[in-house]
Order: structure tokens, then sequence, then C-alpha cells
């Protein structure tokens, strides 16, 4: 009797590691399926302005904790927080009132870029560099916008210097839409 016990171990662990390799196939069937290809991505759909925070592959327990770390540090350095009023009002098309700032709370200095476009390329508006805990309350685009409102899209960029080179270096960066409304 122990003789036929012990052959059958082998066997279920057999089957329980035959099944495990048939779900990881399955598994990664349909992930391969579902994936688009370079040829359904259109220059519509491709973010113009953007960061990647990365993607690590961990394979132990060594690099896992190493990945936690670094997602740690990168938290406590700060997120883009802008803090705006969601319209801003002009009556000639070039001067508008708004309120747009820089959250007290970021660690960056940031600039602003208006665009009128969603492709951010019809550029209205290039800030200076504006520090945590100020901002605008007045903005005057370099050329008016006609009657009517008007989506802009605003992409702030955090600035750091570096402390070895002391040249400028992008941090983070995210756009975000205000009404803009000329008086008709």
């Amino acid at each position: 009797m122990d003789q036929t016990k012990q052959g059958a171990k082998p066997s279920k662990a057999l089957l329980i590691a035959a099944a495990v390799v048939i779900i990881a196939l399955l598994a990664v069937i349909v992930i391969l399926i579902k994936r688009p290809s370079l040829a359904d991505i259109s220059d519509d759909n491709v973010p113009k302005i953007g960061y990647d925070t990365g993607a690590t592959v961990v394979l132990d327990e060594a690099s896992l904790q190493a990945a936690v770390d670094e997602a740690m540090k990168n938290a406590k350095e700060g997120n883009v927080a802008l803090l705006y009023e969601n319209n801003a009002y002009s009556k000639d098309g070039k001067n508008f009132s708004c309120y747009i700032a820089n959250d007290k709370t970021n660690l960056y200095d940031m600039y602003l870029t208006i665009y009128t476009d969603a492709a951010l390329e019809d550029q209205v508006y290039l800030s200076g560099l504006v520090p945590p805990g100020s901002g605008f309350e007045q903005i005057t685009l370099d050329r008016a916008l006609e009657k009517g409102d008007h989506r802009v899209y605003v992409a702030v960029t955090q600035v750091d210097t570096d402390k070895e080179t002391g040249e400028q270096v992008l941090k983070n960066q995210v756009v975000h839409t205000i009404e803009f409304h000329v008086e008709q």
C-alpha cells in the first residue's frame, strides 16, 4: 500500500504543475491578443507632453524592496499641484483675469505654457519661473484670442536646479485645461 501512495503523489504534483503551465500560457496568449499593435496607435492618441515614471521587473525580494524604496523616494519629492480657477475672463482677448498658482506644498519652481489646441502646438503664453506659493491673478497672452469661449491647455512644468552642475532640470510635467472667456 505504501508503494501505491508514493506513486500517486508524483502524478498529482505533475498534474498541478501541468495545470499551472497551461494557465500561464493562456494568460500570455490573452495579453498578446489584447495588446494594441503599433499600427493601431495614431498620432491623435499619443500624448505630446508627459513623463514616464518607469517600470521595473522584479525577480526577487531584494529587487522588490529596491523598487518600493525608489517609489517612496519619488513620492516624497512631491507631485505637481496647481491651484487654479477653471475660468479666466478678458474684455480684449489678450489680458485675462485669472487665478493660477504653484501650490505652496510643491517642492519645485514651475513654469506655465498655455496652448489653444490639444496637440500643444499653438502656444499663446509662456511664463517665467513661479516659486511654490506664488502665482498669477492676471496674464497677458502673446496674441489675442477671438471673442467667445476657448478651452486652453496649460502645461505645467516643474524645474529643479542640479546641485552639481547648476543647470536646471525638468522634474515633472502635466497638462490642465482652463476655460478662457472673451467678452462679445
